[in-house]
């Protein structure tokens, strides 16, 4: 009986759970071992019990758009309201009219200044994933659901998960890779192991000594209410233009915030949820009393920034340089925003990459 091929993918990010997930659905005897770095899975797309504020919230709010077809596919999301306002704050004005805002939906898409994302992502965004019909235009955004209804559910594809296993080194024979060096011991490869990256671009460059990513931030601030908070027009969420947040998200008792490239905001951390606050209350035509409990969050390396730059250093295929590696990964993607849909397509192609390279007994 001919040995199960294994797959050895580094990084159980949405990605790389994707990539188990694809091997598995093609290859049902294939052997999937995956390899953490953390002690959780979901890369940076997971959700916690926080302590402070006595409930559960996500590591960051995820969008899903109704024309991410891959993404609500994989967690059931047939139809998506579409009920988009958009608050411009020096002008105090609600605005349904999407189009009208298509740098500030640039900036949230790509984490970098509109002006400085390319016509080849731009067109990517506007013509594929965003093409201005009501159901592309939909909107589902995690609720403290992230792990329960988008990681937990991969666990069964892969057959082993190394927690706390840091890749540090690979050894190659020129040709293929032949053994992982990781802070839990060496892992030999056989002649027919694959070997998939599903790292992010900061852990893959120290890895395998390419070119440096610059990276933008995210920041993102959680608000736990006593009661309910209402959005004008009874939305449950809403652009915020020209003001602090980029974006606010309500689910319940959270209120949610997220600033897209932080860099390129005069931002006080100290001060930022009292702003925040303060200019919410603006929105709401209220004056509270007091501050809720609130966690804040600086993701320093949240995506790669998605200018002309560091898209053109994007990997044009899966293929990793030895016959045996091939990547996946959002920032992999080139020509495509970083988000859930770019991690799944990415697992999916460097899973039909690898199969191809098989069949021609790579």
């Amino acid at each position: 009986m001919q040995n199960k091929k294994t797959y050895h993918i580094l990084g159980a990010g949405v990605a790389g759970l994707m990539c188990a997930r694809f091997i598995k659905k093609k290859d049902k005897e294939a052997n999937v071992v995956l390899y953490e770095a953390s002690n959780h899975l979901g890369g940076r797309c997971f959700s916690y019990e926080d302590e402070e504020l006595g409930c559960r919230v996500d590591n960051a709010t995820h969008v899903i758009l109704g024309g991410n077809r891959c993404a609500c596919a994989l967690v059931g999301l047939k139809k998506l309201p579409y009920k988009t306002y958009f608050w411009n704050v020096k002008k105090d004005t609600l605005s349904r009219r999407a189009y009208n805002y298509r740098k500030h939906i640039l900036k949230s898409m790509c984490n970098t200044k509109p002006e400085d994302v390319p016509q080849s992502l731009i067109k990517t965004i506007f013509w594929r994933l965003f093409p201005w019909s009501k159901k592309s235009l939909g909107v589902y955004f995690s609720k403290q659901d992230l792990s329960q209804r988008l990681i937990n559910p991969q666990q069964i594809y892969p057959d082993e998960i190394h927690y706390n296993c840091k890749i540090l080194q690979i050894e190659s024979d020129g040709v293929r890779i032949c053994r992982l060096y990781s802070n839990q011991g060496i892992i030999e490869l056989k002649r027919d192991d694959i070997v998939i990256s599903a790292l992010d671009a900061a852990a893959y460059s120290r890895l395998f000594g390419t070119d440096k990513f610059d990276f933008n931030s995210i920041i993102n601030v959680y608000f736990k209410t006593s009661q309910t908070i209402h959005l004008p027009r009874n939305v449950s969420y809403m652009g915020i233009v020209d003001g602090i947040a980029d974006w606010v998200f309500v689910n319940d008792g959270i209120v949610s915030f997220s600033i897209s490239d932080a860099e390129s905001k005069d931002i006080n951390l100290k001060t930022l949820p009292q702003d925040l606050w303060k200019q919410f209350d603006t929105l709401r035509g209220v004056n509270s009393a007091f501050l809720p409990p609130h966690r804040l969050l600086v993701h320093k390396m949240a995506t790669i920034r998605q200018d002309a730059f560091n898209n053109a250093k994007r990997p044009e295929s899966a293929f990793g340089g030895y016959l045996n590696l091939f990547l996946a990964g959002d920032w992999t993607m080139k020509n495509w925003p970083c988000c859930l849909e770019a991690a799944i397509l990415s697992a999916r192609r460097a899973v039909n990459t690898a199969l191809k390279a098989q069949e021609k007994n790579f």
